[in-house]
């Protein structure tokens, strides 16, 4: 029942926010030759009917920033995408797993829906090298970041939805993760170690002895560089860093497994 009500609301979405010819802004087309985008539908396994969506898909938030023109950055359809591929995921795991609980279910598709493993899909795609940005963005290496990596592959997947149906877009995201194989122990521990922490600390410490406090922030906005320290009941037992806060708390928390792990 819920999976239906979704579907409907982002058809119905579909139908009232593509955009029309006339209605379509302006983009930065000569970012991409036609030989780009036609390696990367090929890619895709899909052929835009509109190619504005899939140069807006690409186009990082930086590109217009100070323009007054955020709106035909890629933030909007990546927040459609986040949701499609949510669907998509939890349609297939119910499918795939009958017999597993809810709690299991959204573990695994946690898993699946964490910016790591869309950014690897992305690379996969080479999306690093149609990422739209202005060339002071590139030679930092904004393409490269998981963040962009992934908010990119959300995007182009939003950018599907609408310029097509759920049904396709839906099938587009399914082949491009390919099966939905669950992570072995020491997988999710990498791909999950704030979790991984959290489930070592709360049977000993209980649910709030532990806490991220960001301890550096340095470099210009657009090329931030964050270190984060992880406290067990006010105790530093990690520290990270990295060009994302996220990526410098999953950092910190390998280094706080490793720790709980020794004063065992």
């Amino acid at each position: 029942m819920l999976a239906s009500k979704l579907k409907n609301a982002f058809l119905n979405l579909a139908r009232r926010d593509v955009p029309t010819e006339e209605t379509q802004p302006s983009f930065p087309v000569t970012e991409l030759t036609e030989k780009q985008v036609a390696t990367l539908q090929n890619s895709l396994g899909y052929v835009f009917k509109k190619k504005g969506l899939l140069i807006q898909s690409l186009t990082h938030s930086s590109y217009y920033l100070h323009t007054g023109n955020q709106l035909q950055s890629n933030q909007r359809l990546e927040f459609l995408g986040d949701s499609v591929i949510q669907l998509a995921l939890t349609e297939e795991l119910y499918k795939e797993y009958p017999k597993e609980r809810e709690g299991k279910l959204t573990s695994l598709r946690s898993s699946f829906a964490r910016g790591d493993t869309m950014a690897d899909i992305a690379r996969r795609l080479g999306l690093h090298q149609y990422i739209i940005l202005r060339e002071k963005e590139r030679k930092a290496g904004i393409a490269e970041q998981d963040s962009s990596l992934g908010d990119a592959f959300e995007a182009i997947i939003g950018a599907i939805f609408l310029d097509s149906d759920w049904a396709t877009a839906r099938k587009v995201t399914l082949k491009l993760y390919g099966k939905l194989v669950p992570q072995t122990e020491q997988e999710e521990r990498i791909a999950n170690p704030k979790g991984k922490l959290q489930e070592m600390i709360q049977p000993l410490h209980g649910n709030d002895a532990i806490r991220y406090e960001t301890t550096s922030e340095q470099g210009e906005p657009h090329n931030r560089f964050f270190e984060i320290t992880v406290f067990c009941n006010d105790k530093a037992i990690g520290v990270g860093t990295g060009k994302t806060k996220k990526e410098a708390a999953e950092k910190a928390a390998l280094q706080g497994l490793a720790a709980m792990e020794e004063s065992k």
